[in-house]
């Protein structure tokens, strides 16, 4: 009598684990990415929370309308790699990130919008923008990273990857007992 045993397609295998890791990773990492805007900074080796903000806006940062938050994607998932897009079509989307300087023109409907954040909080600073000669402003924005290469996520995706060899290794390992 002769015990028959299939061998096992290990590419095929091998193309579904891949495939399921980089589902999962592609999850992990958009919701890493996510817990930056609710937790208020970044997490990378340790949490880095981001600068305060001094427009007085009674929102979180970043979180007028979510259009940052809503732009993070799993933008290519397979099995040779997983891309996370975020900013997408959001041209502040990299200041924000990374943080610089931009030089801006003044507009009337800005001069109007100064005098009325100055009516609304009573800051002396929308007033002196408001009454201010100059054409152009230059702003600072600090950085507020929100997407990027982080060690933290680094070691949530190696232990997805590990869990699911590990499982996928007992599983196989289990058919092959049990067809002996």
């Amino acid at each position: 009598m002769q015990n028959e045993f299939t061998v096992p397609n290990i590419v095929e295998a091998s193309n579904n684990l891949f495939e399921t890791i980089a589902k999962d990773a592609a999850e992990i990492a958009v919701k890493h990415f996510k817990d930056s805007f609710e937790k208020q900074g970044f997490t990378d080796s340790s949490f880095i929370p981001w600068p305060n903000r001094n427009d007085g806006a009674g929102h979180k940062l970043m979180q007028l309308n979510n259009n940052l938050y809503n732009s993070i994607k799993a933008n290519s998932i397979t099995k040779d790699g997983v891309e996370i897009t975020a900013g997408e079509g959001l041209p502040y989307a990299a200041i924000h990130n990374n943080g610089g300087t931009i030089t801006v023109t003044v507009t009337p409907q800005m001069k109007k919008f100064f005098w009325a954040m100055y009516k609304q909080t009573d800051k002396e600073m929308w007033k002196h923008l408001y009454l201010s000669k100059k054409e152009q402003l230059t702003i600072k924005i600090p950085q507020r990273q929100y997407i990027g290469e982080s060690q933290a996520l680094d070691k949530k995706i190696d232990t997805v990857i590990e869990k699911t060899f590990t499982a996928n290794f007992e599983k196989s390992l289990q058919s092959v007992i049990n067809k002996t």
